[in-house]
């Protein structure tokens, strides 16, 4: 069977294309059937489709406005927070694969390229476990290598104008994108052929093309910046020391760490993959090979100017994956620089990188199951629906709206019942506390693990937005069997009706 599936591969490359595409699918199944509660970056997106805005906090907005398209044409489920994330990392690997036939000579290799899409982690290990913009901006380096190589090849003003839709695209996906076209321009600046793509007057087009894309998301960032910046920084600054040296020198650290993570696994591959031709591709080069692997070394000093400039004391691997997703086509392009014999090397690679991440795929599914059974209980566990179902019992009735400042609770609340409005503070209201208590009482909930009856930060929330408890039931609690745990172990849901406080009496 090993034989007829390698000849198979041998003689269709091509079909390459429908077991990655396969594979997602099924990272899309398995997602489903893993459990009905979101990761944190899901639970994010399941809150803020309820709404269309210009920004929403740390992140730029483009994945959001997709998530919110999808879930007002196919309804908020697990499987359309999925389906649009494995959609994006297909794309990813199939615009990598148009990428790499511009510059590739060997029709084999391409596929190569796409197969090493998913040795890097990003993809196949950090995205099926919770990344949701990152996974957009992967997408779009693909889509920005189709556009620039198509320019310096075959340059023409079309081109040019997708090259600058990519770049606007890309920076209103997630900020550090805006790294890879500078550093796109600093290793173009090392070859003559490609300055003169640089300074051709049609940049000023493709400029100004991604300038008024981003432009838009850019005044409310101004409008905005704490709400913009604040997390990010905050995420650098994690286990910070307070000593500017030594936490410059641990960020430093951090993303050396972060690259060899990010970069060995690929590396292993080609190496498992090409055993006979590595001497040989490690002297091969070619202008492409010097751009691309330019560009990784650029975006690399990059983010450490930036960490330095920062004081980060943490970079982490999902930061630096948009400019380590080039490893693979820089790789293919030092063995397409020596011309060997490549007829095999699709049909080496694909069985086993399939099977190494389709088995990391089931790993997490089974991980679920096997968790609870050594007391390891993580997000998915939490048992958001039986809560739901069971404060819809006592009450009668959906609330008409949801408070809670827990953004796991408001994104799993709101996929528990999509058509309820979910309220988070320090947030835009997606509908107005007076239209929402028209149709009824609505519903605070928090983590009740410290086991008080109304937190602090509770008693705020009903402040701020003019609510009181419903007298007849008050504040509550309700331990709720995690899922999977046979009842050995619960999760404690803190919850209470609120109404609108009544107007004094004048």
């Amino acid at each position: 069977m090993s034989t007829r599936i390698h000849k198979f591969l041998v003689r269709r490359p091509d079909i390459v294309i429908w077991l990655v595409l396969g594979y997602f699918v099924l990272c899309v199944l398995l997602r489903v059937i893993r459990s009905d509660s979101l990761q944190n970056d899901e639970a994010e997106q399941a809150f803020q489709a309820q709404m269309l805005l210009l920004g929403y906090g740390r992140q730029p907005p483009l994945y959001n406005w997709l998530q919110y398209g999808v879930v007002h044409v196919f309804g908020l489920s697990v499987a359309t927070i999925s389906l649009l994330k494995n959609g994006l990392l297909f794309l990813c690997c199939l615009f990598y694969l148009v990428a790499a036939r511009i510059v590739v000579r060997d029709r084999r290799l391409p596929f190569v390229a796409m197969l090493g899409v998913l040795a890097v982690p990003s993809v196949t290990v950090l995205a099926q476990r919770d990344l949701t913009h990152a996974v957009g901006t992967l997408c779009l380096v693909s889509l920005f290598l189709c556009a620039l190589l198509s320019v310096l090849k075959r340059p023409g003003l079309f081109g040019y104008l997708a090259l600058g839709v990519t770049v606007g695209f890309g920076i209103i996906t997630k900020y550090n994108f805006v790294i890879l076209p500078v550093a796109a321009i600093l290793a173009m600046l090392t070859d003559a052929q490609f300055r003169r793509r640089l300074f051709d007057w049609r940049v000023i087009p493709a400029v100004l093309i991604a300038i008024a894309i981003v432009t838009p998301h850019l005044v409310w960032v101004l409008y905005h910046l704490d709400l913009a910046t604040t997390g990010t920084v905050q995420a650098m600054h994690d286990g910070a020391s307070g000593n500017a040296a030594k936490d410059t020198m641990r960020g430093l650290i951090s993303i050396l760490e972060s690259t060899l993570a990010g970069s060995v696994p690929v590396l292993a591959l080609f190496a498992l993959v090409f055993y006979r031709d590595i001497g040989a591709a490690f002297r091969a080069q070619s202008r492409w090979t010097r751009l691309i692997g330019g560009m990784i070394i650029a975006s690399l000093i990059l983010v450490a100017l930036i960490g330095i400039g920062f004081g980060a004391s943490s970079i982490r691997q999902k930061w630096l994956s948009p400019f380590l997703l080039l490893l693979p086509l820089y790789l293919v392009l030092k063995f397409d620089a020596i011309e060997g014999d490549m007829r095999q090397s699709v049909a080496r690679m694909a069985p086993p990188l399939l099977g190494i991440v389709t088995a990391f795929s089931l790993y997490l599914a089974l991980s679920n199951l096997i968790g609870p059974l050594i007391g390891d209980y993580g997000k998915e566990h939490i048992p958001y629906r039986s809560f739901v179902e069971q404060v819809v019992k006592e009450r009668g009735e959906r609330p008409a709206y949801v408070i809670t400042d827990d953004l796991m609770l408001a994104g799993n609340l709101r996929l528990q019942w999509p058509d309820v409005p979910v309220i988070m503070p320090g947030t835009p209201l997606p509908v107005s506390l007076e239209s929402a208590g028209q149709s009824g009482s609505g519903l605070i909930a928090w983590p009740a693990k410290g086991g008080e009856p109304l937190p602090a930060s509770a008693a705020v929330l009903l402040a701020a937005h003019g609510l009181i408890l419903d007298a007849n039931v008050g504040a509550r609690q309700m331990a709720v069997p995690y899922l999977f745990s046979r009842g050995r172990a619960t999760f404690p849901f803190g919850y209470a009706f609120v109404k609108q406080a009544p107007l004094p009496v004048r």
